[in-house]
């Protein structure tokens, strides 16, 4: 056996080696540590970010159905005539006749008389004629208010035990008192626009859930849940926080017991709070591999450094190093500026390929986020919330003269209900393409409305927005009909302010001159 002596055990070599193993070990285990906290901390808030940003979406998408759903009733009631308010059966042919009304409300279309009973419903139930509504809430708001209602949630007795919601137009007489109510109704088991939300899916096993000032759950993936009270008060704190008007993100424990991102918003049409739930466990899922390759790569570095110590030391500490400011100063950096260069087939190699995979997708994400929430998925045109944006950043600004157009496609409604949605959305998609092809790049051309476009024309004054006017009225009415036998017809309005600070009044100009224009070309339909 051979005897080592204390002399060689400690010599010079042998303390060096490992003092600077150490060093290296414990350098860059405290270096990837704080690149590994920081890079858990940006991306926890890139993630909550997204979720909160989608959410926001999917709450306009929702609230635009809502109020697309309430003007559909408004628009439906201005038909009731006062005899199928006296005749029960001219009541229920008239809803009978409205398939494309029926379509959008899939728990009935109803006339309550003024007193809260029923004068018809579609489809028919026998026996119903008569039956009293008054105690209902929806019934009591709408002859409080004389105004339009969306109804908080309730146990339907058309569908007997489903849970619905209630859209209510007033009709009103020459002296502005209600004679009766038109009411559409959506069941919310079915698979409408609201139902839809039970389905959606954030990532594998994150849900949406809709729910009114009141705690009572109006949806959610688990359908018994639905009319329930959601949780007690004190039971789940940021949604206390939320119902009293809190709208963002944080980490909870949902209703199982699981650790959850939780983001909350509020709808503008209902008072209603939708919620999205991703658990912790796998939102966070990136993070934690992240940690495991980072214990893998310190492993396997710390045997590395001890064979070939210097060497390993200066490379890998420069290449951290450099990591951790590429992590520190990622929020900064935009496009290909966000990715680690590091070109090794090495442990680096292979965090800064993840690290660079993540990225890809968070901005993938991001960008397809941005764009969902800036433009119209039917027509590809900006959206409302992208132009009131503009109208904003140009009312900030010093460029003028400053022009608007307002445009209305016409007769979208009988369109859809003669010819079907479909048809509909062709005549959308044939307008915007017009609009497109009439104005320029930097115009901002927005749909604002189902059937309205909004375009700010900066820099362009009064004499040249006329010229626009005349040349896209021409490119309308040479236009090929997308329906046959259905011509494409727009009205239009335009103003132009001379200030920045009278964009607004010109954009209200704009959309009277418009309206004037539709109705002349009604008040020459009923002449004719």
């Amino acid at each position: 056996m051979v005897h080592i002596t204390p002399a060689i055990r400690h010599s010079i070599t042998f303390r060096i080696t490992v003092a600077l193993s150490v060093f290296v070990v414990l350098f860059q285990s405290a270096l990837a540590m704080l690149a590994l906290v920081y890079f858990k901390r940006e991306l926890k808030q890139t993630i909550t970010d997204q979720q909160f940003t989608m959410l926001t979406v999917i709450a306009q998408n929702i609230d635009q159905k809502l109020k697309s759903s309430q003007k559909i009733i408004v628009e439906v009631s201005r038909y009731v005539t006062p005899e199928m308010i006296r005749d029960s059966d001219a009541a229920q042919r008239f809803l009978d006749s409205r398939p494309g009304t029926k379509n959008s409300f899939d728990n009935g279309l109803f006339l309550f008389a003024r007193d809260g009973k029923i004068i018809a419903e579609s489809p028919f139930r026998p026996g119903r004629r008569g039956w009293d509504v008054s105690f209902r809430e929806y019934y009591k708001k709408t002859m409080a208010t004389g105004q339009p209602v969306i109804s908080e949630p309730y146990v339907s007795t058309h569908t007997p035990g489903a849970p619905a919601v209630i859209f209510t137009a007033p009709l009103k007489d020459a002296d502005g008192r209600i004679t009766a109510i038109l009411a559409g109704s959506l069941n919310l088991l079915n698979n409408n626009f609201l139902g839809e939300l039970a389905g959606t899916r954030i990532a594998a096993s994150g849900y949406l859930y809709l729910l009114n000032s009141n705690r009572i759950m109006i949806m959610h993936p688990d359908k018994s849940r639905i009319m329930h009270v959601a949780v007690p008060p004190g039971t789940n704190k940021l949604l206390d926080r939320a119902l009293q008007g809190f709208d963002g993100s944080g980490e909870n424990v949902n209703s199982l017991g699981i650790r959850s991102l939780t983001s909350f918003k509020h709808l503008t049409a209902a008072d209603w709070l939708i919620a999205a739930n991703y658990p912790v466990a796998e939102a966070y899922m990136p993070i934690y591999r992240a940690e495991r390759y980072l214990v893998i790569l310190l492993l396997i570095g710390t045997m590395v450094a001890i064979l070939v110590i210097r060497r390993i030391m200066v490379r890998n500490t420069s290449t951290l190093v450099r990591f951790a400011t590429h992590v520190r100063s990622i929020a900064a950096k935009q496009g290909e500026e966000r990715l680690f260069h590091h070109n090794s087939n090495d442990e680096i190699g292979v965090l800064a390929q993840t690290f660079n995979d993540m990225v890809r997708d968070e901005d993938s994400k991001n960008s397809q986020l941005f764009y969902s929430s800036t433009h119209d998925a039917l027509t590809g045109l900006f959206n409302r919330a992208y132009f009131d944006n503009e109208m904003a950043r140009l009312t900030r600004g010093r460029q003028t003269p400053i022009s608007v157009v307002i445009a209305d496609l016409d007769g979208l409604k009988i369109c859809n209900d003669s010819h079907g949605h479909e048809a509909g959305d062709a005549l959308l998609k044939a307008t915007a393409l017009v609009l497109t092809d009439s104005f320029r790049a930097e115009d901002v051309l927005a749909r604002i409305g189902g059937d309205e476009f909004g375009v700010l024309l900066p820099g362009v004054g009064e004499e040249q927005v006329g010229q626009t006017m005349e040349r896209l009225k021409l490119a309308v009415s040479k236009m090929d009909p997308p329906i046959t036998g259905f011509p494409l017809s727009v009205s239009f309005g335009s103003a132009t302010t001379a200030t920045p600070d009278g964009l607004v009044e010109a954009v209200k100009q704009a959309d009277q001159r418009m309206y004037g224009e539709k109705r002349g070309k009604r008040s020459i339909l009923y002449r004719s």
